[in-house]
């Protein structure tokens, strides 16, 4: 009887920790209503890991490789300029709080288990 408490706890915990996580994909409630935000949808976590890794990528790419990959109307800006951009977007979208909230749940699980 003191197991089926102590799941049912855990997972109330869970479900609390989830919803008041900022960050959390999915989480709406979550937002700043204060700030401006770009949306682009991801269709699960691995989703959104391959995207971050592509614009990695595309730094990479960007400073290792001979030409400007710059876009006509953007020529006044460097090479250098346009990777600390999208470096500076990479790290506004890093999924922080799913990482909290995945740890968190792992530590909560292994409670559990013992």
């Amino acid at each position: 009887m003191k197991s089926k408490k102590k799941i049912l706890k855990t997972m109330e915990d869970i479900q609390e920790l989830r919803n008041n996580l900022s960050g959390l994909l999915g989480n709406n409630g979550s937002m700043d209503p204060k700030g401006n935000y770009v949306y682009f949808k991801v269709r699960d976590n691995n989703h959104f890991l391959i995207q971050i890794k592509s614009l990695l990528e595309i730094c990479v790419l960007a400073l290792d490789g001979e030409g400007m990959m710059l876009s006509p109307g953007n020529q006044n800006a460097s090479k250098e300029e346009s990777v600390i951009q999208v470096l500076e977007l990479i790290l506004s979208i890093l999924p922080d709080g799913q990482m909290y909230f995945l740890d968190q749940l792992d530590e909560m699980l292994m409670e559990l288990q013992n």
